[in-house]
């Protein structure tokens, strides 16, 4: 003969659950007695989709590829510049040096018999 407890027979509601139905935070109670194993994976896996969403929504978008072109290419630039400027800035002091050198030769030039051809020219 079953017994009240065999599981064939669905439980019977007492007549205290009848008139006072259990609130839903006692039914959730009772499921994860109920069922421990299966209450932690769920969590777990609650828990892990709502980080994902979040960390989804608050990471800003990659910058498009144009914008890090133009960036890579201003950096090479920068570092270019940093590379030659002492190079050009020599160059600019000698070919200065080369121009009043020039020009001293040339007005020495003017002052002697040889230089008058050259002066009407410049």
């Amino acid at each position: 003969m079953p017994s009240p407890d065999n599981p064939v027979f669905p439980s019977i509601p007492s007549q205290h659950d009848v008139l006072h139905p259990p609130s839903a935070l006692k039914q959730v109670e009772g499921f994860i007695r109920e069922h421990p194993v299966a209450s932690i994976f769920t969590i777990l896996g609650v828990g892990c989709a709502v980080g994902i969403v979040l960390k989804e929504l608050l990471t800003p978008p990659p910058p498009p590829p144009k914008n890090k072109a133009l960036r890579l290419l201003e950096d090479i630039q920068a570092r270019l510049t940093e590379l030659t400027e002492p190079a050009y800035h020599k160059a600019s002091h000698l070919a200065e040096d080369s121009m009043e050198t020039l020009k001293r030769s040339l007005h020495s030039l003017g002052q002697t018999k040889a230089g008058a051809p050259l002066k009407r020219w410049f």
